[in-house]
């Protein structure tokens, strides 16, 4: 797997970075990288941690104070990293292995903190009542239902949807149903003269299908196959 950091990540990592620029110190601790996860705001981890009843103010106030100022003035955006945070980092891309992601986004790198028991995070997030398995699935929960626009990797050809589960996507190309739809979208586009399928063109062959609930629904509705046809196209399809 080729490990890369989603733009959120990267983002909370070089806030990380200033954060230990404002203690005063020129390495790279968890604790940093707690801090720049907290401050990157509306992702993954953060989200996470509001829906178990998680304060990130308190949290932010907690790992600050126990982290002792240095007199460092050092102004590099890129501090050497600790041995810890190399561990951090390396638990990090596990966690994307195990959820089949061919990212590293602040989510993994939360789960990692919290699992690294002796740091500052992990003792913070413990007398919080966080604990490491209700956390991981709050975020499965999360990224099935739902996209982070920050997981959108410039260099990916598969675009925002690089987060998807590798193992949930294998279900939908083993099931019948979707491919006797996609044999009815691709038929569909031909007809209809269409040089590539497009989303309307999945809507047709749902509609064509008399066994799809869908169909059934949107029939309730007066949505027909011909009325979708006719905005479509030709009325060939």
């Amino acid at each position: 797997m080729n490990e890369r950091f989603s733009d959120r990540a990267r983002h909370a990592m070089a806030l990380a970075n200033l954060e230990a620029g404002k203690l005063g110190h020129g390495y790279l601790a968890p604790g940093h990288i707690m801090l720049g996860l907290i401050g990157e705001g509306a992702c993954v981890a953060t989200s996470a941690l509001r829906m178990l009843d998680v304060d990130l103010e308190e949290i932010r106030d907690r790992v600050a104070s126990l982290m002792e100022k240095g007199e460092s003035e050092n102004a590099s955006a890129s501090r050497a990293h600790t041995k810890e945070t190399r561990e951090v980092i390396a638990r990090a891309i596990e966690e994307a292995r195990k959820f089949g992601h061919r990212y590293v986004g602040t989510e993994h790198l939360m789960l990692s903190l919290c699992q690294q028991a002796e740091s500052v995070p992990a003792k913070v997030l413990k007398d919080a009542g966080v604990e490491l398995e209700p956390l991981r699935e709050k975020v499965l929960a999360m990224l099935r239902t739902g996209v982070d626009a920050g997981h959108d990797l410039v260099h990916s050809r598969h675009g925002e949807f690089e987060w998807v589960h590798q193992q949930e996507l294998a279900k939908v190309f083993r099931s019948p149903k979707f491919w006797h739809t996609m044999i009815l979208a691709v038929d569909s586009a031909n007809r209809l003269g269409a040089g590539e399928l497009e989303p309307g063109h999945l809507l047709l062959a749902l509609l064509r299908d008399n066994t799809s609930e869908v169909a059934k629904i949107l029939r309730e509705k007066g949505v027909t196959a011909d009325w979708l046809r006719g905005k479509l196209g030709n009325g060939k399809g």
